[in-house]
């Protein structure tokens, strides 16, 4: 399940689920190369590629990411549903293919970074 704020997404081929950690600005290696900083928040970054796209269904992903930020619903890793403010990366197509002469986009994948 993906949801834009009130938009429903294609469901995606695959999610790769990704926790960054943020760091203070103190952090780094001391001269003795021991590690110091404070872990401030870890963040939820979603890369979800989808199945072969319609011309209208590829115009839906690109028009629900265009936000700033957006309220956005996806189902994690253990099967559950995160709800997150998240912005977006650019919207990336690997190529069209033509298949009963309508044109499918390929392998549609976008990043979702949460704010």
């Amino acid at each position: 399940m993906l949801r834009i704020d009130s938009t429903d997404l294609p469901t995606p081929k695959s999610v790769t689920y990704t926790q960054n950690k943020l760091w203070s600005q103190n952090t780094g290696r001391l001269d003795s190369g021991y590690f110091v900083g404070d872990l401030i928040a870890i963040k939820k970054k979603y890369q979800v590629t989808f199945p072969a796209l319609t011309p209208a269904e590829l115009e839906t992903v690109r028009t629900a990411v265009n936000a700033d930020f957006a309220t956005v619903q996806i189902t994690n890793a253990e099967g559950g549903t995160d709800t997150v403010s998240a912005y977006f990366g650019d919207v990336t197509v690997e190529s069209y293919s033509w298949h009963n002469g309508i044109n499918y986009a390929i392998n549609a994948a976008v990043s979702i970074i949460e704010r």
